[in-house]
C-alpha cells in the first residue's frame, strides 16, 4: 500500500475517533510510565530494607575482613579452607576476595554516614512522627540489642502495623539518602 492510499485510508476514520483513539493510547502510555517508576520505587525501598535488616552483618563483616592480601597469604588456614572451596586460581580468588571486602567496606561507611544524616535530619525537623521513625529503625536494625516490630511497638506505644509503616516511611526517605536522585520517585 502506497503511502497516498494509506492517507486516504486514514482520512474516512472520523477525526473524532482518531482523537478519542489518541487520548487513549497516550493515557496507556502515561499510565505505564507511572506503573514503571512505582516498580523502581518500590526496588529502591525493598533495597533500603534489605540493607537495614543486613547492616549489623555487613558489620561484622567489615570488622572481621582481612584486607590486605599479604595477610591472606600468610594465613595458611583460610588458603586450605580456600583450597577447600574449590577454587583452583588463587590470585582471582584474592582478588575477588580484596574487591568483595572493598565494596562491603564502602558500602557500610556510607550506609553509616547516611544514617547519622537521617538522624539529624530527623532532630532538626523535629517532628515527633519523623524522630520516632528514626528510633523504630535504630531499635530494629541498628542497635546492638535488635527488637522485633512487638517490641518496638510497645516502647514507642504504637500498633505494630505502625511500625512497619514507620519502617517504609523512614525506608522512602533513606532512599534519597543512600542512592541520590536514583532514590526520589518522581511523578
Amino acid at each position: 500500500m502506497t503511502k497516498a492510499q494509506q492517507l486516504a485510508q486514514y482520512r474516512r476514520i472520523d477525526p473524532e475517533l482518531l482523537k478519542e483513539i489518541a487520548a487513549y493510547v497516550i493515557k496507556q502510555l502515561k499510565d505505564q510510565e507511572e506503573k514503571a517508576i512505582e516498580v523502581r520505587h518500590d526496588r529502591k525501598r525493598a533495597n533500603v530494607k534489605l540493607l537495614l535488616r543486613k547492616y549489623r552483618e555487613i558489620a561484622e563483616y567489615v570488622d572481621g575482613a582481612v584486607f590486605e592480601v599479604a595477610q591472606v597469604r600468610e594465613d595458611t588456614s583460610l588458603n586450605d579452607l580456600l583450597e577447600l572451596m574449590g577454587s583452583r586460581r588463587e590470585s582471582f580468588r584474592l582478588e575477588t576476595m580484596s574487591e568483595n571486602v572493598a565494596t562491603a567496606k564502602l558500602l557500610f561507611e556510607h550506609m553509616t554516614k547516611m544514617l547519622e544524616v537521617y538522624r539529624i535530619s530527623c532532630e532538626q525537623g523535629g517532628k515527633e512522627e519523623e524522630l520516632r521513625r528514626c528510633r523504630v529503625i535504630k531499635a530494629m536494625y541498628l542497635d546492638q540489642d535488635k527488637k522485633s516490630a512487638e517490641e518496638v511497638a510497645e516502647i514507642e506505644f504504637i500498633t505494630r502495623s505502625t511500625v512497619f509503616r514507620d519502617v517504609d516511611a523512614a525506608a522512602d526517605r533513606l532512599a534519597v539518602y543512600f542512592f541520590g536522585i536514583q532514590g526520589i520517585k518522581f511523578l
